[in-house]
């Protein structure tokens, strides 16, 4: 007899206690199924594990998992085998970086600009979420011509991505995809509940990867934010119609596959904790009724720029922890618009000794150790230009002291030392105690550039160029300079960002060996590509700080 899986739809409004429902579920069947699984989005991991433990009372997680999709495929992956290497958000964006390059003459509207590359990135990801081939674009017809040659072109680059990729290679947007076919030999799943909470609905793949996993566990659990499963309201007027799509489509998947379904409806409000944000949340995007009263608990506040919006909040934070006995972890601000926002945050909270913690993503181009690289091409590309050269100088991984760096700028200014005059002894003025510390500091300036640039100059590989840089960053203590640093530094959050820019750069190098490694390149072209990497692309700042040896 086939197996059949019981699906539980657990469905209701917001704070209606869909999660609490799960959790209690769990706590209940935890001795039944050798393996449960919690499968969240990305942000929700942490928050989630902290639910089970505060709703359960358990101290430890014993058959009970929490997992995002990446996670698990990650996890599955390692069982079963995989053989392609997966290529990030960095190493996408350089690779769509030298296909506008070398098919500039092949394509229509598109050159290598930074808003191009961010622009065929974003539709390539769209295009593998909802399982979009190659196939499916040159079947598709368009009457309007400056539509047909745009899409022409993202034909073009598409397949060409694809043909990059092949066998070696796996864009990190494919790892669902290749989820969704591995969890079928999977023996992960065996006497398995799964649990699926969070999610405010799938792409096609995420589909994919929820009927595989209906066809191997026992029991999956889903929740869904929705007032009821069937409405007549209008499109444009349900707030819920994306969540009724998603609900419906999970439905007609467990119908599909002859599943015992269940439907759970949770109608008593449980997270708010009055009567005022239970009416906002009711009414907040209806046509609603207008409230008499003046409401206690939530305030508007007219700001005349976020400067002063920012700075009333920290006022009244202010004055909730010394004079209400809150917690600083017990507030929280929310935005929409972070880049608007942080940097003002920042001061002002710092102004006000208020402890912050900003949920970012910093764009990659502000890595230290990319800065100083980039900085250290700069140099030859612009024959020992001032500027070049003091861009270098104060981004600070050098063994000289600010003062001497300041020391050695009005020195040159002085005397317009630029271009060659980096390669002469300084004899410009009588010889002195300043003379003889600047021409020392020329020398240790200019030396290892000189040897660096010998090596590098030749005609090499992309490998070649990037072992040397790698070697030139221990030769020259560079690493270690930053070490030393990051130990100094009274900022808690630079420090953080300094002690995870040396795993972006080994990552962004390690990309750059993958896809390029034994092609011959010259000094410009692999400026141009390191600068491609940094367009555009944001990474979240994490404490990981591994080391290798070698680039291969």
């Amino acid at each position: 007899m086939e197996k059949q899986t019981k699906l539980n739809l657990i469905y209701g409004r917001s704070g209606t206690g869909k999660s609490e429902w799960i959790y209690r579920d769990i706590d209940k069947k935890i001795d039944q199924f050798k393996n449960i699984f919690i499968i969240v989005p990305e942000q929700s991991n942490l928050t989630s594990e902290k639910k089970f433990f505060d709703i359960t009372g358990r101290k430890a997680l014993l058959n009970v998992e929490v997992l995002t999709l990446s996670r698990m495929a990650y996890r599955i992956s390692n069982e079963v085998g995989q053989d392609a290497k997966s290529l990030s958000q960095i190493g996408k964006a350089m690779l769509i970086y030298d296909l506008l390059s070398k098919n500039k003459k092949d394509l229509h509207f598109l050159g290598k600009s930074e808003k191009n590359i961010d622009i065929v990135s974003n539709l390539f990801t769209e295009f593998k979420k909802h399982n979009i081939l190659v196939e499916d674009l040159k079947s598709t017809d368009l009457q309007d011509r400056y539509t047909s040659l745009k899409l022409k072109d993202i034909l073009f680059l598409y397949e060409k991505y694809e043909e990059r990729l092949s066998n070696s290679l796996i864009d990190e947007n494919d790892e669902l995809t290749r989820l969704g076919k591995q969890i079928q030999t999977s023996q992960m799943f065996e006497n398995t509940s799964i649990y699926i909470d969070d999610f405010f609905g799938f792409t096609e793949q995420e589909f994919v990867i929820f009927e595989e996993l209906l066809k191997k566990c026992e029991e999956i659990s889903v929740t869904v934010t929705l007032d009821q499963i069937e409405s007549d309201a209008k499109k444009e007027k349900d707030i819920f119609y994306f969540n009724r799509k998603y609900a419906k489509r999970i439905l007609e998947i467990a119908e599909k596959h002859n599943c015992q379904i269940n439907l759970l409806y949770c109608d008593k409000p449980h997270r708010f904790k009055n009567a005022e944000l239970l009416e906002l949340e009711k009414n907040l995007y209806q046509e609603g009724k207008k409230q008499e009263n003046v409401p206690a608990n939530i305030q508007l506040f007219l700001a005349s720029s976020p400067y002063s919006e920012i700075e009333n909040v920290a006022k009244n934070i202010h004055n909730l922890v010394k004079n209400c006995e809150y917690k600083y972890h017990e507030i929280a601000m929310i935005t929409n618009d972070m880049d608007t926002y942080a940097e003002d945050a920042k001061a002002i909270f710092q102004k006000y000794e208020i402890p912050i913690f900003i949920d970012e993503k910093k764009d990659i181009k502000q890595n230290i150790l990319i800065k100083y690289i980039l900085s250290l091409l700069d140099i030859f590309e612009k024959n020992w230009s001032y500027d070049a050269v003091f861009n270098y100088l104060k981004i600070g991984l050098l063994n000289f002291e600010y003062y001497d760096i300041c020391l050695l700028e009005n020195y040159c200014k002085k005397w317009g030392i630029r271009n060659s005059k980096w390669y002469r002894e300084f004899t410009y003025e009588p010889l002195n105690e300043i003379q003889e510390k600047l021409e020392n500091m020329r020398k240790e300036i200019v030396e290892p550039l000189i040897n660096f640039k010998k090596s590098f100059m030749e005609n090499k590989s992309v490998l070649e160029l990037t072992q040397n840089i790698y070697q030139f960053l221990l030769q020259n203590k560079i690493i270690e300079n930053l070490d030393q640093k990051i130990k100094s530094c009274p900022n808690v959050e630079i420090a953080n960002e300094y002690q995870t820019s040396y795993k972006i750069l080994v990552d962004i190098l390690s990309q750059m060996v993958e896809l390029f490694g034994e092609e011959k390149i010259t000094f410009e072209k692999y400026k141009e590509l390191l600068m491609a990497r940094n367009s555009g692309v944001r990474v979240r700042q994490n404490s990981s700080h591994a080391r290798p040896s070698s680039f291969r």
